[in-house]
């Protein structure tokens, strides 16, 4: 973990960190292969090639040691769960890879901020001390953190469904989808500096996620300048949008955004559909700082203290003269 300089100073050395904490993450030393996995889990190999291929990593040769018990005993949890009837092998696959695509993108965010921590402790404490730390403290507290978000998480989605269902007879309600970004972001992305770049988008985010939460949203996806998030109700998506343009900073490049109400396809933890397609191209005709709304949820907003106006119909990509209504707060 620590490299010598020149003048004879320790330095942090992240390569040899990484491979001095993955024991630890991984939940011991790489002695399984592939083959030794399938045999003691009582799984043949092309299951569990699917398996591990479906949470998004790559394929491992069949004699290679690189698995561990860890990798075990999740393979011999996935086969009891499948021997019980708890869910088929198809369900398995697919709740792996929704698992993989989310994690696969929240790991990369947190080993970035890891290694940053790891290097700026280890200059004021020294490099075993911050092993020592991150070890037993901090990757401890990021594993809890995801469990307790998950479940909260869960518990609310299944609350949302049940109220729902209760209220229409079972009947898959339409949603209505939001989509915002920061106008002219490409123009500036030429000429601004990386680190201005990640502070805007930083802020960005950070407005967002606090206008979604705010008013039972759900963040879909996070894409650069640009989120897409889901609300029950027509009125809660509409105010998203209206919050997030008055939280923004006039000294920024303004946001602008477009709401649609409708059916919509939820996989893997995205939305498809036209709604989401509408949402998308309104978003496009809207000018910077202004929100526009498809009929449907203008419609169900007029009483709830928004003045809407029509716009002229316009032509965009799948839509000939697409509708839109310009909404504002009375």
């Amino acid at each position: 973990m620590v490299e010598r300089s020149e003048s004879g100073t320790a330095e942090f050395d992240p390569h040899a960190f990484t491979e001095a904490i993955e024991t630890l993450l991984l939940g011991g030393p790489r002695t399984l292969t592939p083959l030794d996995l399938a045999e003691r889990a009582q799984l043949d190999r092309e299951t569990g090639r699917l398996l591990w291929q479906s949470m998004g990593f790559a394929t491992v040769a069949d004699d290679e040691l690189a698995l561990t018990e860890s990798d075990l005993e999740a393979a011999q949890r996935v086969r009891r769960a499948i021997d019980l009837g708890i869910a088929s092998f198809d369900d398995v696959i697919s709740l792996s890879r929704l698992t993989g695509q989310i994690f696969a993108q929240l790991a990369d965010g947190e080993g970035e901020a890891f290694l940053a921590m790891a290097t700026k402790h280890a200059d004021a404490t020294g490099v075993a001390a911050t092993f020592e730390q991150l070890a037993t403290e901090i990757v401890p507290f990021i594993e809890e953190l995801h469990t307790y978000v998950w479940r909260r998480q869960l518990s609310a989605f299944l609350a949302r469904k049940a109220a729902q269902f209760g209220a229409t007879a079972g009947t898959q309600p339409d949603a209505t989808v939001g989509f915002a970004d920061i106008s002219g972001f490409t123009a500036l992305s030429r000429d601004a500096a990386t680190s201005d770049l990640a502070t805007l988008l930083e802020q960005f985010e950070s407005v967002a996620t606090n206008a979604v939460g705010a008013h039972n949203g759900r963040v879909v996806k996070l894409i650069g300048d640009a989120v897409l998030y889901t609300a029950d109700a027509p009125t809660d998506g509409v105010r998203i949008a209206v919050d997030m343009l008055a939280a923004w900073p006039a000294t920024q490049p303004p946001i602008r955004a477009g709401v649609a109400t409708g059916p919509i396809l939820r996989r893997l933890g995205d939305v498809f559909g036209p709604t989401v397609n509408i949402a998308s191209r309104l978003t496009s005709l809207s000018r910077p700082g202004k929100v526009r709304s498809d009929e449907t949820t203008c419609a169900a907003i007029a009483s709830d203290g928004f003045r809407t106006h029509e716009q002229q119909p316009q032509d965009v990509r799948g839509y000939d003269r697409l509708r839109s209504w310009l909404v504002t707060t009375t």
